[in-house]
């Protein structure tokens, strides 16, 4: 019998360890389905089941954890002996938008620490239009990228609100929604264009409250003080636990979008490591 693939081998173990296809999936870097798919496969390759339903989720075999045990110590031998080779360390100064930074970016970094332990990071969070500082990378919301800029998000805004605010309010619809019940972002043109492009005649003129920043924006929806424009980026964690909602399914194309810009000097390895990892995020995120 051939020897399994290593990275199989490797799932495996790390869902002996952690009893979870989710948990699992986290520590190898990989989406679950990829980790059943590896395991199907392993399962053809040794010729015995490895795992079993169990609640909602899965236990491994008898046989399975006979197997994990006799091969976790030749694995543990190879990580030690790959410890570190190759390994991107040293600083790392990333400045982000302070609204990605905070509802998108931030709860991913675990898998970027996992990935690379020997760097040390530093996240800068960054208003809108504010200068850049000296940094490693850069990821702007902007509709004028640098030549040297790597293309990222597209964004795509949409009514969002809380569920209580939607039930009490009732009945609305963009050609009926109150002035004075807008959320604004930096300025009054964020609605004026959504009213325009979902042809609602509302005029929102100075009505409702202006915000200079996303979180507290997000946070006044949140409260039930009206509707603000999210995205599917930095309002999707509110909405995937019903802190948020879409009132209505119209969406316009915002024209900018996430960029990342290395230093004028070119990127280091951390960056090159950090700018690899972003593009698996996203990848997972598409998927």
């Amino acid at each position: 019998m051939n020897i399994p693939p290593i990275s199989a081998l490797e799932v495996l173990e790390s869902l002996s360890r952690t009893g979870s296809i989710s948990a699992a999936a986290d520590e190898v870097h990989l989406s679950p389905s990829a980790v059943s798919h590896k395991l199907k496969a392993l399962e053809v390759s040794l010729g015995f089941r490895l795992t079993i339903p169990r609640g909602r989720g899965v236990s491994l075999t008898a046989e399975a954890r006979r197997y994990v045990a006799a091969v976790a110590p030749a694995l543990a031998g190879l990580r030690e002996a790959h410890r570190g080779l190759g390994q991107a360390r040293g600083g790392l100064d990333v400045a982000v938008t302070s609204g990605l930074a905070a509802t998108w970016l931030a709860p991913r970094l675990r898998r970027f620490l996992n990935r690379f332990p020997e760097i040390s990071l530093t996240l800068r969070s960054m208003a809108l239009g504010e200068a850049v500082p000296d940094c490693d990378l850069h990821i702007s919301f902007t509709d004028a990228p640098k030549a040297t800029s790597e293309h990222l998000f597209d964004v795509a805004f949409f009514p969002v609100c809380s569920p209580d605010f939607l039930y009490s309010a009732g009945g609305l619809s963009p050609a009926t929604v109150p002035p004075d019940m807008l959320l604004h972002l930096d300025n009054r043109d964020d609605w004026g264009n959504w009213l325009a492009a979902v042809q609602s005649p509302v005029q929102p003129g100075g009505a409702g409250i202006r915000f200079t920043g996303l979180l507290a924006m997000y946070a006044a929806a949140e409260a039930g003080l009206g509707i603000g424009l999210g995205d599917g980026l930095t309002s999707a964690r509110a909405l995937s636990t019903g802190r948020l909602v879409r009132p209505f399914e119209e969406e316009i194309a915002s024209g900018k979008g996430y960029w990342i810009t290395p230093a004028p000097g070119g990127t280091s390895a951390p960056a090159e490591a950090f700018m690899g990892w972003l593009r698996d995020e996203i990848a997972a995120t598409a998927a």
